[in-house]
């Protein structure tokens, strides 16, 4: 009996390693090239982190701020800080912004097992992971860096810990660390965190410890009170404050009222979120190609990813009352949900929510699988192919010539010109969404540099859209010796280079 068991937790890891292997490598391989080209958010947290190795502030002249201002109305910091050694290490380039959100992508997979496992036990915890590692939307998510990608992992690892908490009191510090650090992460976890940690202390009422908890309050006080007072400086507005070197800055606009119902609309606005919401969830994509493919294509989580998810839920409230520790779980798909009148969706907005429905939908299809018994080939196959499928569609779309919304090539051609200028004035097309954040991004330029020559067309707009910096020009062509256009705006400009969608020519003498 004692060598069955062993046998079966001896296939047990050497699956998860297969697994986790393939993970990996579908996270990691070619990131830095796949997707071919930079965004222009993964550019500002990239420079971001540049410039606080450079010169210990962010390119608005703030020290070690605890919020960037960057276009104005803000961009979460936790990011460019962990892109730090990448960044010393690499150099500022696509691999060295992309590696935190990739290498954070990876260590969701075994957190993910094991809390299936811990949960619904052996099987359940490889099916659970089989599904992640080969999932549309973490995939995609792990390939580029859009900062608030970071969140996903720490909500899961706080929920993990929560869950550990039950039995090991202690855990519930580390919870509190994760759930801290999410702040920092994205700006919705203001939304999601209060209900689930009220949640979770009902949960583990019974199972609290004093020492533990306490230090466990402390340790999240300790972390959110700081974004939290810069939150309201900003809802307030306050002027910035400095704190223990750190700067609490004031933004243009504030964020939160950006993307969600405290920029007005009351309940006809909450309604309409969660009316959106529904439509990304029934189509599977929010039609931007950078988080999700067209649902054909793999989606979300493929074609079979919601139906398997409501089964996998409504199971898990009639018929898993055995299993306690999946509370939390079930707690953070509601909390996500209530997230989704409050925000205004779109996939990444709604990031809390996917690694939930992901969970169900492995439970949907564990209970979907069983009477199928030595039928259970044809789901695995049906899974192969819907891979397959995404795969192709993902590494045509986005590699190759590339996605617009990297802007392919926009790197090459902005080396090009800066040599082919000789010290002279480059011009950089409006056609790039914001143009000067890949101008510092691939020219390294110093954010001292920047911050004494910039000059911004309306320096409080939301996304302040600057004219020129020292050696760039952004709103007259005429002023520069060398232009970075799109192809189809060269016309009879004399190209000195192609590259990729962009064309170098040459300006005025």
């Amino acid at each position: 009996m004692q060598e069955q068991i062993k046998r079966e937790k001896r296939l047990e890891w050497a699956v998860a390693a297969v697994l986790l292997a393939l993970g990996a490598a579908l996270r990691l391989a070619a990131v830095g090239s796949l997707p071919y080209g930079l965004n222009q958010d993964e550019a500002s947290a990239g420079y971001e982190a540049f410039a606080l190795l450079r010169a210990g502030m962010d390119r608005s002249g703030n020290a070690w701020p605890l919020l960037f201002v960057s276009w104005g109305s803000g961009q979460n910091v936790l990011m460019s800080y962990l892109a730090m050694p990448f960044v010393a290490l690499l150099g500022l380039c696509e691999w060295s912004v992309r590696l935190p959100n990739a290498i954070f992508g990876c260590l969701t997979l075994p957190v993910f097992w094991r809390l299936a496992r811990r949960c619904g036990g052996r099987g359940f915890g490889l099916l659970a992971l089989g599904l992640l590692a080969v999932n549309p939307w973490h995939i995609m998510m792990s390939r580029w860096g859009l900062e608030s990608n970071l969140l996903p992992f720490f909500l899961l690892l706080g929920v993990w810990l929560t869950v550990l908490a039950r039995e090991r009191p202690w855990a519930l510090v580390g919870a509190a660390a994760s759930f801290g650090l999410a702040l920092y992460a994205y700006g919705t976890a203001f939304f999601f965190l209060p209900p689930f940690l009220i949640g979770a202390l009902l949960w583990l009422r019974k199972r609290l410890r004093p020492g533990s908890f306490f230090t466990a309050l402390a340790v999240f006080l300790l972390l959110a009170l700081p974004i939290a007072a810069c939150q309201l400086i900003n809802a307030l507005d306050l002027e910035p404050r400095r704190f223990l070197g750190l700067t609490l800055p004031r933004l243009t606009e504030g964020r939160q009222a950006a993307t969600s119902v405290l920029g007005g609309g009351g309940l006809r606005a909450a309604l309409e979120n969660f009316r959106d919401f529904l439509h990304i969830l029934w189509q599977g994509t929010d039609g931007l190609s950078y988080n999700a493919l067209p649902l054909w294509q793999g989606g979300i989580f493929y074609v079979f990813g919601l139906p398997t998810a409501i089964v996998g839920f409504v199971g898990s409230l009639l018929y898993r009352k055995d299993r306690p520790e999946e509370g939390p779980v079930r707690l953070a798909l509601v909390c996500a949900l209530l997230c989704a009148f409050l925000i205004r969706c779109n996939v990444n907005r709604i990031n809390m929510l996917w690694l939930p429905l992901i969970y169900f939908s492995a439970l949907g299809c564990q209970l979907l699988c069983r009477p199928l018994r030595a039928w259970a080939a044809l789901p695995l196959a049906g899974l192969l192919a819907c891979f397959l499928l995404f795969f192709n569609a993902y590494t045509a779309q986005l590699g190759g010539a590339g996605s617009a919304a990297y802007f392919p090539g926009l790197g090459e051609a902005l080396t090009a010109a800066a040599q082919a200028a000789e010290g002279g004035t480059v011009y950089v097309t409006d056609w790039v969404n914001q143009p000067y954040i890949f101008a510092l991004f691939y020219g390294r330029i110093s954010p001292e540099t920047f911050v004494e020559s910039v000059e911004y067309a309306d320096a409080n707009a939301a996304f302040r859209r600057v004219r020129r910096f020292d050696g760039y020009e952004f709103e007259d062509p005429a002023r520069a010796v060398v232009q970075v256009l799109h192809r189809s705006e060269a016309g009879d400009s004399e190209v000195l280079a192609l590259c990729g969608h962009f064309a170098v020519c040459k300006g005025n003498p």
